[in-house]
């Protein structure tokens, strides 16, 4: 079971990427701009994921043992599903990738 911490993060962090793959598909660039823009959003996105564990576990640091025990089974859960998560991410992005060499490439042959 997730808790609501957990689930809003991973809300966040869905949210963000949606977000910034939106905008960055319907954004007026070429398809060499539009990769750039992925793979820096893509870039943004774990630094802000590492940030954000960091700061977790830098939390944790005061808790007593029961609770970092708990704690450690939740993060290895969230992380699970972050790793899930970050699989489809780029797995998602490889695609938009080659959607944007193939719209690269038909504009140029035009």
């Amino acid at each position: 079971i997730m808790s609501s911490d957990s689930k809003l993060l991973l809300g966040l962090i869905l949210g963000a990427a949606t977000g910034a793959v939106a905008g960055l598909l319907l954004a007026p660039a070429s398809g060499k701009e539009t990769r750039e823009n992925i793979s820096d959003k893509a870039s943004e996105l774990k630094s802000d994921l590492d940030k954000k564990f960091n700061e977790l576990s830098q939390k944790i640091q005061d808790l007593d043992g029961e609770s970092i025990a708990e704690f450690k089974e939740k993060y290895d859960q969230m992380s699970a599903k972050v790793k899930d998560l970050e699989k489809e991410l780029t797995s998602k992005m490889d695609k938009l990738k080659k959607e944007a060499k193939t719209v690269e490439a038909n504009a140029n042959s035009i």
